[in-house]
C-alpha cells in the first residue's frame, strides 16, 4: 500500500514560527525581540531568509532582516524612499527595475499639466528617482523641439 506523502510549504519547512518570520520581515515588536540574542537572530535569518525574501523582498522593498544582514553599508532610508534608494544603489534585480520603471513612468506621465509644486509632490509621493525625472524630462523636451513631418514638409516647399 503506497504511503501518503505530505507536501509542506517552504514556510512550514523553514522551522520558524509565523511570529519569528514576521519579525524578520518587520523587525522586533515594540515589546522586544522574540530572539534571545543576536546569534539566535542571525541563525533565524539564515534559516528563514529564502522564505522571507520570497514573501517580502520584492517590488523594490526589502524586509528588516535583509537590511540588518545583507545591506552592507546601505542604511534603510525609510519606507517612503526605499524603492528609489535601492534602485539608485543598483540593488534590485532586472525584473524589479523594469517593474518599477514602468510604474514610475506612469506616475511621471500623470504629472503632466500639474503646476510645479503639485508635480514635485506627486513624484515624491510615488518615490520616482531624480535621475529618471531628469532623463524623462529631457526626452520630453527633445521631442517637443523636433519638427513634426508637416513642419518639415512646409519648410521644404
Amino acid at each position: 500500500m503506497p504511503r501518503a506523502t505530505v507536501k509542506t510549504s517552504d514556510i512550514d519547512a523553514c522551522g520558524l514560527t509565523l511570529s519569528e518570520l514576521q519579525e524578520l520581515w518587520l523587525g522586533p515588536a515594540p515589546g522586544g525581540s522574540l530572539f534571545r540574542d543576536r546569534q539566535e537572530l542571525e541563525g533565524a535569518w539564515a534559516q528563514g531568509r529564502a522564505v522571507v525574501m520570497r514573501l517580502w523582498g520584492s517590488h523594490g522593498r526589502r524586509p528588516a532582516g535583509w537590511w540588518e544582514f545583507n545591506a552592507g553599508d546601505l542604511e534603510h532610508p525609510g519606507y517612503f524612499r526605499e524603492r528609489s534608494y535601492l534602485y539608485e544603489h543598483n540593488v534590485l534585480g532586472q525584473q524589479e527595475r523594469v517593474e518599477l520603471e514602468a510604474a514610475w513612468k506612469t506616475a511621471f506621465d500623470a504629472a503632466r499639466g500639474m503646476d510645479a509644486r503639485e508635480r514635485r509632490e506627486h513624484l515624491a509621493h510615488h518615490d520616482v528617482p531624480d535621475e529618471l525625472i531628469r532623463e524623462w524630462t529631457a526626452a520630453r523636451k527633445r521631442r517637443r523641439r523636433q519638427p513634426t513631418p508637416s513642419q518639415e514638409e512646409a519648410a521644404a516647399k
